[in-house]
């Protein structure tokens, strides 16, 4: 959740005039926590859980952690407007009541990414109106505009003296779904839309927000939906936006959990899953929260708890559900030669396959004894299955 002392600037023609920072005496100065989440939207299942069970249930098992951190981020997968028409030939639109915007402000998520294949279903016309009631709602987003330059322009957002730069992209930009209407949903010079996820793009964005930015998050939607493993066309991507300078890769659009990657000296999560979302099939209901720990002159740290997507509403798994996927995870993770520590129903990551000191020192005091530790390395997995008892 940001706080009064955090000022959002546009990437494009950013001024230097900051505002105020915390003070010397601030034990957080230049640092800060993001909580990462996947896919969102209040449309269909949702609408009806929310009809049945309140308006309050979607976000009720998430939001103590969303909004504790500094920045809470998730993919928005739908338009947000009473306008529009459906996108000829689609067959699955979403579009959510305009009021319903704000129980994502009241769980505390702070920036969404517009850039994937619902946000135009129901044309340009509910686009901008979703911009428009984002703004309302200080919400900040990324990946989409009124024109291309808009749509790449990507945020900026400073915390506890730091500043962290947002860019989002999707792969579905050229997509049409009628041969007699061949609308698609990529920005243009004098074109709403979306940002397209093209490698050149995405390397010129990237370096010109890392020019101001201490950090640069990005997320794409991208891949192949419910595969377990990243496609090569990701991993092609992610690496290249490391390459430009990125800290953190943030994937959507399968629907399910796909590994973690430590690349050289940044963090990818090659699909958060599904969050706030009405699926069903088992992997599907599998969900997540990173809390990537950014530290002025260190590299991105990152705690991943387990969910649980129930009526869809996302929870914490319990200790043993949380601890058996989080190994899954981790055993997938290793095979992209990344090590993931497990510790009952949390992980850790880093990019240089160290411990997780920013996240382990605080909730865990002396863990670094490895009690209680599962460690998934890329040619050694330990057999061990630590419980709750096991935590100091």
């Amino acid at each position: 959740m940001l706080t009064a002392a955090t000022l959002l600037l546009a990437a494009f023609g950013a001024s230097s005039g900051y505002g105020p920072s915390p003070g010397p005496c601030d034990s957080r100065l230049f640092e800060l926590v993001v909580a990462a989440a996947g896919d969102a939207m209040l449309d269909r299942g949702v609408a009806q859980a929310l009809g049945r069970m309140g308006e309050d249930w979607a976000f009720s098992g998430s939001k103590d952690v969303l909004a504790a951190a500094d920045i809470a981020f998730l993919n928005l997968e739908t338009s947000v407007s009473e306008k529009g028409s459906r996108l000829a030939g689609k067959g699955i639109w979403f579009r959510t009541r305009p009021d319903r915007l704000g129980l994502l402000k009241d769980a505390g998520i702070d920036v969404v990414s517009v850039a994937n294949n619902h946000i135009m279903d129901y044309g340009k016309t509910a686009l901008l109106d979703t911009l428009a009631h984002l703004d309302g709602q200080g919400i900040s987003y990324v990946g989409a505009g009124t024109d291309l330059k808009a749509a790449r322009m990507g945020k900026l957002i400073e915390v506890n003296g730091l500043k962290v730069g947002f860019l989002a992209y999707s792969d579905f930009h050229d997509i049409f779904w009628s041969t007699t209407d061949r609308k698609t949903f990529g920005a243009g010079e004098f074109k709403p839309g979306i940002a397209p996820a093209l490698a050149d793009y995405m390397a010129e964005d990237i370096a010109r927000l890392k020019r101001t930015a201490d950090f640069v998050i990005v997320s794409v939607h991208w891949g192949v939906e419910y595969a377990a493993m990243p496609d090569a066309a990701q991993v092609a991507r992610a690496h290249a936006a490391i390459d430009a300078g990125a800290d953190v890769v943030l994937g959507h659009h399968p629907h399910v959990l796909q590994p973690f990657e430590a690349y050289k000296e940044g963090l990818i999560f090659y699909s958060l899953g599904n969050f706030v979302f009405d699926q069903k099939k088992p992997r599907t209901v599998e969900s997540m929260v990173a809390l990537i720990s950014l530290k002025k002159g260190k590299r991105p740290e990152a705690e991943i708890i387990p969910y649980r997507i129930s009526d869809s509403r996302p929870a914490p798994m319990g200790p043993q559900e949380g601890n058996k996927l989080l190994k899954d995870l981790a055993e997938r993770s290793s095979r992209l030669g990344t090590r993931v520590d497990v510790l009952a129903d949390r992980a850790y990551l880093t990019t240089d396959g160290r411990m997780a000191s920013s996240f382990l020192g605080r909730a865990y005091p002396g863990i670094f004894k490895s009690r209680g530790i599962v460690k998934y390395a890329p040619s050694i997995i330990s057999a061990a299955s630590p419980t709750p008892s096991s935590v100091p």
